[in-house]
């Protein structure tokens, strides 16, 4: 594994990365790994299937109801919400999209993962995805997932530019904890960081156009086109990665 110093040297060295290649080197590697992206997606969207339905079914019916008898853009619409599902319900509820959200986050571990280990020529084996629930590294990987969870929150606190900002640094969590899994969270988040500002720019602009990508497959598809590639999201971060730090040629440390 490398060292917390070397890998921060190799990120400060690195050199400029050409978006045209990096689009399609995302390309050739989602031809690799698509099918164990859209298993991916699929168990997110049983994961999160009961947070949808707990949530949105009684959100419309009060948005129909009060709709009707034209409350809907008056004072009373929030008061409303909250006395329709009740304050504790309320707060189990977000405590229960946070616990999915963690489960979510330990899953796309797992996916990139799959990715090194495909794109390296080696088979895909299916419980790989579920590596990180192991008891060996569910504390750490949850404790990276609260560690996303509550800069982003403080980041929303500050407003819109600083939330704006960490959104780069923290979609190299995953990757930098999946490969480097022996360093400490606070080396792992430092690494992050590194990592994102000194390619902010481009993988903004990748997360932006690739969003988009999916967004208008997603329009034509009626929302099935978004399931297959969803995953393409996080193909510019691996390949970034392996640009910067690259691997060592050892096996996974955990």
């Amino acid at each position: 594994m490398l060292s917390l110093q070397t890998l921060l040297n190799k990120i400060h060295g690195s050199s400029t990365i050409d978006f045209g290649d990096l689009f399609n080197e995302s390309v050739l590697l989602f031809k690799k790994v698509w099918i164990q992206g859209l298993i991916l997606q699929l168990l997110t969207a049983v994961i999160m299937l009961p947070a949808f339905v707990g949530f949105y079914i009684p959100y419309f019916k009060l948005v129909l109801n009060m709709s009707s008898n034209g409350v809907i853009d008056s004072p009373d619409f929030i008061p409303e919400l909250i006395s329709s599902y009740g304050i504790s319900d309320l707060l189990w509820l977000y405590l229960f999209l946070i616990v999915v959200s963690l489960i979510s986050y330990v899953l796309c571990l797992g996916f990139f993962r799959a990715i090194r280990q495909i794109d390296q020529g080696e088979a895909f084996i299916f419980s790989e995805l579920f590596y990180f629930f192991k008891s060996a590294s569910i504390r750490k990987s949850l404790g990276i997932g609260v560690t996303y969870i509550t800069i982003n929150i403080i980041a929303a606190l500050l407003y819109f530019l600083p939330l704006l900002y960490v959104i780069v640094p923290l979609m190299y969590l995953l990757p930098i904890y999946v490969y480097n899994s022996k360093l400490s969270i606070s080396e792992i988040v430092k690494i992050s960081f590194a990592l994102g500002n000194k390619k902010w720019g481009i993988t903004f602009l990748t997360i932006f156009l690739n969003t988009m990508l999916i967004y208008v497959i997603s329009l034509l598809t009626f929302g099935l086109g978004g399931i297959f590639v969803g995953c393409f999201i996080y193909l510019p971060q691996y390949i970034i990665y392996k640009k910067v730090i690259g691997f060592d040629g050892s096996k996974f440390d955990v």
